[in-house]
């Protein structure tokens, strides 16, 4: 099985990841390097690199899940959007077991917050080129997290995906860990999954505080943000509305068929 961990950046996505990679490791399912993925350069702890896809389109998942085979489990990370044409291929195979979704999400304020902060030590590293370097502001921070919610929306709605609330991985790992367990049918000993993941792994944490936009954030953005931000608050971060995630897997189902209808017409 493939295990794709899907996740917004500056959202706690690679805790999320190494929450799930130190869950597989410890109930007995060696976490390899695939040669059908993009390693990350970045240190994952155990002197090893993780592994990540910066494309998660339908050929490159089923490369990886030929690779794996059925009896590992291997978990990748990726922040790559869910192509819409795709999105009924995808719910195939979660249902006959060959992948398992888990898309990470945290309160998008605070995922603004940390972009700007992100933003801020690049270019006091005078690394001008890198990612997040451009994002000066909430303004612009806003705008990023806005197109990412949509992506998050996509992989989210695939019937079967465990969605994985910051709040949780970062502050009530057990919680997380349990969740996880229950949708990858294993066990594991939470102490060794959390020992690996707050101490061992590489997670690029920043601040790590719960719910930053409520101490952070003056009258007035915290207002703006509430606004701008208000269908995702409602249905995911203080509801977690499956009827939100199924309207928008009917769209995607409606709209993969026609897509496939055009080109039956062509």
């Amino acid at each position: 099985m493939l295990v794709i961990s899907y996740g917004i950046p500056k959202s706690g996505s690679t805790l999320a990841f190494e929450i799930v990679r130190g869950v597989l490791e410890s109930a007995g399912h060696e976490q390899a390097l695939l040669c059908s993925s993009r390693n990350s350069a970045q240190p994952a702890g155990r002197g090893s690199t993780r592994n990540f896809f910066a494309r998660a389109h339908r050929d490159a998942v089923a490369r990886l899940i030929a690779e794996i085979g059925p009896d590992r489990i291997i978990a990748v990370k990726t922040h790559s959007r869910l192509n819409p044409v795709d999105f009924a291929w995808f719910e195939e195979r979660q249902r006959a077991g060959e992948i398992q979704v888990i898309a990470s999400f945290r309160d998008p304020r605070d995922i603004a917050l940390s972009l700007v902060d992100a933003g801020a030590r690049v270019r006091e590293q005078h690394a001008d080129r890198r990612a997040f370097a451009h994002i000066r502001d909430l303004d612009q921070a806003a705008k990023r997290v806005e197109r990412r919610l949509r992506e998050f929306r996509g992989w989210a709605a695939l019937e079967g995906t465990l969605r994985l609330d910051y709040e949780d991985t970062a502050f009530a790992p057990d919680k997380a860990i349990s969740a996880i367990e229950r949708a990858l049918g294993v066990i594991s000993d939470h102490e060794a999954v959390k020992r690996y993941a707050f101490t061992e792994a590489s997670t690029q944490r920043n601040k790590a505080a719960p719910r930053r936009h409520e101490t952070e954030l003056d009258p007035e953005r915290a207002q703006a943000l509430r606004s701008r931000f208000g269908g995702f608050l409602k249905n995911v971060s203080e509801s977690d509305s499956q009827a939100w995630f199924d309207k928008y897997r009917a769209r995607m189902l409606s709209r993969a068929a026609r897509k496939a209808g055009g080109k039956k017409d062509g």
